[in-house]
Formats: C-alpha cells, sequence, structure tokens
C-alpha cells in the first residue's frame, strides 16, 4: 500500500511539474520575428523595435510567472511562501492582461517580437530542467529557497525589461504603465530577497 501511494505522489509530481515546463513556468520562450509599421519615421524606429522586443519579452516572462503559484499544489510549504508566490502570480496575470490592453490601443505595439537566438533558446531549455529537478527533488526549506531563488532571476529581469520599455514608449501612457509595473516587480523583488534572508542558514 505504501509503495502504491508513493507511486501515484511521484507520478502526480512528475505530471504537474510536465504541465509547468509545458506551460514555461520554468523558463521558456517561442522566437517570433519583430515587424515595425512603416510609418514609422526612421528615427523613432529603433526606439520602437527595442520597446517592442523588451515588451515582447516581458509579456512572454509574466505569461510564465501568472502559473508560478501551481508549483505550490506539489510541495508543502509556509503560509509565508504561499502569500508571496501567490502576489507574484496576480501581479503576473495583472500585467499581461494591461500589456494586451496596451497592445490594442496602439497598433505599433507588437508583442511577438522575441527575437531569440538558438543559443539562448537553448541554454533556457537547459536552466528549465536544472531548475525542474531542484523543485521536485527537494522539501521544506530547501525547496523554498530554490522556488524563492528561480523568482529572483525572474523579477529583476522582468523589473528591467519594463524600465527598457517605458525608456523607448513614444507614449507617454504608455512609458507610465511600463513604469508601474517595474516598480511592481522590483517590490516583490526586494520582498523575495528579505524572505530569503529570513530562512536559516544552510
Amino acid at each position: 500500500m505504501k509503495k502504491a501511494t508513493v507511486r501515484f505522489k511521484l507520478n502526480r509530481q512528475r505530471c504537474v511539474a510536465a504541465w509547468l515546463v509545458a506551460a514555461g513556468i520554468f523558463c521558456g520562450c517561442a522566437n517570433v520575428q519583430n515587424t515595425v509599421p512603416a510609418t514609422i519615421a526612421p528615427t523613432d524606429a529603433k526606439k520602437i523595435e527595442q520597446r517592442n522586443n523588451a515588451a515582447s519579452l516581458l509579456a512572454d516572462l509574466l505569461g510564465d510567472e501568472k502559473n508560478v503559484s501551481k508549483v505550490l499544489l506539489i510541495k508543502r510549504h509556509s503560509d509565508e511562501l504561499g502569500q508571496l508566490i501567490k502576489a507574484i502570480s496576480r501581479t503576473s496575470a495583472d500585467g499581461a492582461k494591461q500589456l494586451e490592453t496596451l497592445a490594442k490601443s496602439d497598433p505599433a505595439l507588437n508583442l511577438k517580437a522575441l527575437q531569440l537566438p538558438p543559443g539562448e533558446k537553448a541554454t533556457r531549455a537547459a536552466i528549465s530542467q536544472t531548475k525542474e529537478h531542484e523543485l521536485l527533488f527537494n522539501s521544506g526549506e530547501n525547496f523554498e529557497f530554490y522556488l524563492l531563488l528561480t523568482q529572483t532571476d525572474a523579477l529583476s529581469y522582468g523589473s528591467h525589461l519594463a524600465k527598457i520599455a517605458a525608456e523607448n514608449s513614444p507614449r507617454t501612457d504608455e512609458a507610465r504603465a511600463f513604469h508601474a509595473l517595474d516598480l511592481k516587480l522590483d517590490d516583490l523583488f526586494h520582498q523575495v530577497v528579505a524572505r530569503m534572508r529570513s530562512l536559516p542558514p544552510k
């Protein structure tokens, strides 16, 4: 009976982990060509292209991060960790919707301009596998540490992407929206760092 229970738990963990990897939670991204409308002046085209690339990477990241709380389904965790990870998921989901709204109101804002080279995609896939292993085969404080570690990377990256998008946005409303998202992600980053510091020394 015990063997069957253990086997069921392992299968459940692997199924959820496979779903998380497929959803891109650990690290994943498609490669889509960038496009800048021909009507944009040459002097602005470079800034728009940079804004679109940063916004696309940000949208992709937020699409991953909004599902990060799913990993809590397969591991026991503290209330503090659960609240923080759920806050990250909510902020990411709201941010992803906000970017979609901005893109609908601005035809020049392309959220499919990822432009990842093959080496970068392969590296991300390798990182994904490493993170999957660390999260699945650790528990307790070790699990919490590795999960928080993934979030420091994601939140710092997202915050800087939002900052770059804001700096290269020609429209004031878009710049403000990206700046606000930058601040939210940066605040969550510091909350994660504070939580990591509160963990007992390894």
